[in-house]
């Protein structure tokens, strides 16, 4: 279950990505459709996390939990292993598909975190 971080007002990191992709922006927006919060694509890592079908790009998953374990699940995983936040959001959010600048600085603002700090691995967790 999605909950905004004890830490004062601080988001956790899939938050942070959750409010990017326009997670609780709308119930009509994709993300929120698709119990999706950081838009992942549909394949095997969707599907081993939950996901029961795709909208023709990316996962539908049962219910917003199944949806937030499978984004925590890619920011934990060996290919987020040791980046920075800026490495990892230039990973997740490329400059081909989003302003990755924008993305980075708004992550930022919204968890505390700067763009050279490692990844964390205490606060991803909602």
């Amino acid at each position: 279950m999605a909950t905004q971080s004890s830490k004062s007002s601080k988001k956790t990191l899939a938050e942070a990505i959750a409010t990017m992709e326009g997670f609780y922006a709308s119930k009509a927006t994709r993300a929120a459709r698709n119990h999706n919060p950081g838009n992942l694509e549909y394949g095997p890592f969707a599907k081993k996390y939950g996901a029961t079908g795709s909208d023709g790009r990316f996962a539908i998953f049962p219910d917003d939990a199944s949806g937030f374990r499978a984004l925590n699940a890619l920011l934990s995983s060996p290919a987020y292993s040791g980046l920075t936040v800026a490495e990892a959001i230039a990973k997740y959010a490329p400059a081909t598909e989003n302003d990755t600048k924008n993305y980075i600085r708004m992550i930022c603002e919204w968890t505390g975190l700067q763009p050279k700090d490692l990844l964390p691995e205490d606060d991803i967790f909602t």
